[in-house]
């Protein structure tokens, strides 16, 4: 018993407490435990879709699905070259992979950027998601947002 005190108290000091919107004592560090590993537990296996599951499935699909989204979302263009680029962890030929996967199953589509800036070679394919993985995400984003605010809600009492 002592020891599982001592435990958490070194656990606790070594902790990044003072990022969290409420306070976390050692009386409910496993309480506080338990919640996280639900919370993660509740992300790996709260993709329902397969669309979406396909794109997180392997932490390089979902690197390559970030990249995407982002660019996207910033109305910038992105081809498997710049994509490359950003991930010099993998090699083009991966990356050109996922993409033409993701592509051949409808997650990623060939559309042209939002901004006005014009792409000077036409061979080059802007890569966006497509509605549905967009649709998903979010959706997936927003029950994630959802859980932990009510962790937040639990704690801060």
């Amino acid at each position: 018993m002592a020891n599982d005190r001592d435990r958490g108290k070194k656990i606790i000091n070594k902790l990044n407490l003072d990022q969290l919107p409420f306070k976390i004592n050692s009386a409910n560090l496993n309480d506080f435990g338990q919640d996280t590993s639900k919370d993660l537990q509740n992300i790996f296996f709260g993709i329902e879709s397969t669309s979406l599951k396909w794109c997180m499935s392997t932490v390089k699909k979902a690197k390559v699905f970030t990249i995407i989204y982002q660019a996207n979302e910033n109305g910038e263009p992105i081809y498997k070259e710049e994509i490359a680029k950003k991930l010099p962890e993998y090699s083009y030929k991966t990356i050109a992979t996922i993409v033409d996967e993701g592509v051949e199953k409808g997650y990623y589509v060939s559309l042209d950027p939002y901004t006005n800036k014009i792409m000077k070679d036409k061979k080059i394919k802007n890569i966006r998601p497509s509605e549905e993985i967009i649709i998903e995400f979010l959706n997936w984003n927003i029950q994630r947002i959802s859980i932990v605010s009510e962790m937040i809600i639990k704690y801060k009492k």
